[in-house]
């Protein structure tokens, strides 16, 4: 750990969860863990069985029958609270500075108080981030306002919200097309160029240009080249279908955001429908007076929407 007083290369919990799900330890290379929206990003990880994986690309650290076991035990974690029951907004809130998650805990006050805050602020305190708390109350709250907020607005004219979300997008998305296009002809031809290649290798070696160690040693790190290239590609074809269906998208969004217009409580299940993420950001003046500002990232919705809290 490299200068560990400013917080640098600071190991977590979330970091070593991180390394024992990666298969790449067990010899392949994975692509497609996460769904993705055009102009929107990432909207939330995918379930590791929903992962494209070429296995056996290079040699293995970790057998697969130990990596099975350890997905088993992960599987069986929940993230509960006091009550016993995981929060509803599990997953969804991001530290907007270190990027960690938030999580749930019980005040110690007389009459305990639900908070989130800080994954990293809870282990190392403040030397490495802020405690960005937020009341869960106050959190529910907002959010629940929010979404009736945006329903109304796309029942009193759902045609114009779409036009304002499609809108946002449109200015940049010729030139991101014709980027990824880009990309994924020049993969394309650096795949034709591998094929050749290894083939050239083969010739040589029958023709006893190069030993067969050599051969093998070329082969399988031109293999290993080509599974990469393969599965980037296969992932750009896939961000640029997403940006063709840009627009039915949004307006499945509107449609959907219109059945909550007077929703009364929220639920895990609704939460993850709607939201991609809920990003808490924390700036605190010279007289420590907390500002808490909260964005709230609806999936199929580029642009956030921001509140204020000071505490």
């Amino acid at each position: 750990m490299k200068d560990p007083e400013n917080g640098r290369y600071v190991w977590d919990f979330s970091v070593i969860k991180e390394i024992l799900m990666n298969p790449v330890y067990t010899g392949a290379i994975v692509s497609q863990k996460t769904e993705y929206r055009f102009k929107i990003g990432t909207i939330r990880d995918k379930k590791p069985e929903d992962w494209i994986v070429v296995e056996g690309t290079h040699e293995l650290l970790v057998d697969k029958k130990s990596f099975a076991i350890v997905q088993e035990k992960l599987k069986s974690r929940q993230r509960p609270g006091k009550s016993g029951e995981p929060s509803i907004f599990a997953g969804l809130l991001k530290c907007g500075e270190c990027g960690k998650s938030l999580t749930i805990r019980y005040t110690n006050a007389k009459h305990p108080q639900q908070i989130y805050s800080c994954k990293t602020y809870n282990a190392y305190e403040k030397q490495h981030c802020t405690q960005h708390r937020v009341d869960y109350d106050t959190l529910y709250a907002l959010v629940l306002n929010k979404i009736r907020e945006c329903a109304a607005a796309a029942l009193t004219d759902s045609e114009a919200v779409a036009d304002q979300l499609t809108n946002t997008c449109e200015a940049q998305q010729k030139g991101q097309r014709e980027a990824m296009e880009r990309t994924l002809a020049k993969d394309g031809e650096r795949i034709d160029v591998l094929e050749k290649m290894v083939l050239r290798l083969y010739e040589d070696m029958v023709a006893g240009r190069i030993t067969e160690e050599n051969f093998n040693l070329l082969q399988e790190k031109t293999q290993k080249e080509q599974a990469e290239l393969k599965a980037k590609a296969e992932e750009g074809r896939k961000r640029l279908a997403d940006e063709i269906r840009l627009a039915v998208d949004v307006r499945q969004w509107v449609e959907s955001i219109q059945e909550y217009r007077d929703i009364t409580d929220l639920d895990a299940p609704t939460l993850n429908r709607l939201i991609k993420e809920i990003v808490v950001h924390e700036t605190i003046d010279s007289d420590k007076t907390r500002h808490i500002s909260i964005e709230i990232h609806f999936n199929l919705k580029p642009i956030p929407e921001v509140e204020q809290v000071t505490g």
